[in-house]
């Protein structure tokens, strides 16, 4: 306030006061004025301070729930964030972050893939290290082994909505390649479409349209959490290049992330009512929606090494080459590492 009234007292001396009690008056009042208005602006000068960050992710569903709670609930912006949350295609993001046109995605098992076949991405922090996946099938479906020669929608071909839906079917005794065919239909609300009108037999989902294909008749056979106990799905991903431009911001989104997973388990009832307001779902559908992908959530962004090797041999498997491959070509958990000792998750080493 000793500025402001320094301010005034400027004021009142181009306008010519009199006498040393009324230029003490009015430099009072100027400097009420001056600090009134900046008090008043302060907020929309902070805002524009926020630096604005693009993020990708694949599907509007639950397994992106940290990306929306720190979206919904400021954790970006407690770190400088304004966030932008867009929906894209997971085949367009690895192009998208190279060419500078996106910043981060959260399809981390896809660009696990990506940065196995050489492409210049890492994966910088986990999310979901269980698959939040249901198999949802029509009422004449009784067992998984009933879907031999039927159709199962998924998202893209080669997605993780893919690997798995070959995976639930092979645990079952069929194969893959040749008894059922994987129809990859892009989004959620596609899917459940082609399930109700019955062009496809089954379909995977994402909580919470897992839930409302089962009001909609179409009941849940498999949930793969229970199934795979170490299978990556989401997380966060940036460029080689975005690590080395500006790793500032880089930290700062991990530092967010984190925060938005450790948010999410503490904060049920508000979690819950956020995951209502977001899907306009009733509020006893999004907690059960919530409970189930919870349980497939890291806690503080950690995955185990297992789970990472898990994918790179997966890929390499798929595209069959014989090389190694170091998870330094993959990760970059540096930033994690970081982020859970500033947040008081890890200890210092």
């Amino acid at each position: 306030m000793d500025g402001f009234y320094c301010c005034g007292i400027l004021l009142v001396r181009k306008q010519g006061a009199r006498t040393l009690a009324a230029t003490k008056r009015i430099a009072l009042i100027c400097g009420l004025v001056i600090g009134s208005l900046v008090l008043l602006f302060a907020p929309a000068l902070a805002q524009e301070r926020l630096e604005r960050v693009t993020l990708a992710v694949p599907v509007h569903a639950l397994s992106q729930l940290p990306a929306y709670v720190g979206a919904r609930f400021g954790l970006f912006r407690q770190e400088g964030i304004d966030i932008q949350i867009v929906q894209m295609r997971t085949a367009l993001v690895g192009p998208a972050l190279i060419s500078r046109d996106l910043d981060f995605c959260t399809a981390a098992d896809t660009m696990l893939r990506a940065a196995t076949t050489g492409l210049p991405v890492k994966v910088i922090a986990f999310g979901g290290v269980r698959p939040a996946l249901a198999l949802n099938v029509r009422p004449e479906i009784k067992r998984v082994e009933d879907l031999k020669g039927k159709m199962i929608s998924v998202s893209s071909r080669g997605s993780t909505t893919d690997i798995v839906a070959r995976e639930i079917v092979r645990r079952f005794g069929l194969n893959p390649d040749t008894d059922v065919v994987t129809m990859p239909l892009g989004t959620q609300t596609n899917q459940l479409a082609a399930l109700k009108s019955n062009a496809v037999q089954a379909a995977l989902f994402t909580p919470p349209y897992d839930a409302v294909a089962e009001r909609e008749g179409l009941r849940t056979l498999v949930w793969a959490g229970d199934l795979f106990k170490d299978q990556l799905q989401a997380g966060l991903t940036t460029s080689d290049q975005k690590i080395r431009a500006n790793p500032d911001q880089v930290r700062r989104m991990v530092r967010a992330f984190v925060k938005s997973l450790v948010f999410l388990q503490k904060e049920k009832t508000k979690v819950a009512q956020m995951i209502s307001r977001e899907w306009n779902i009733d509020i006893d559908l999004a907690q059960r929606s919530y409970q189930r992908v919870a349980t497939t959530l890291s806690p503080d962004g950690s995955a185990s090494e297992e789970a990472v090797r898990k994918v790179i041999e997966q890929t390499l498997a798929t595209t069959k080459q014989k090389k190694q491959v170091p998870l330094s070509q993959v990760v970059d958990l540096s930033f994690l590492r970081r982020a859970q000792e500033e947040l008081g998750i890890r200890q210092k080493p």
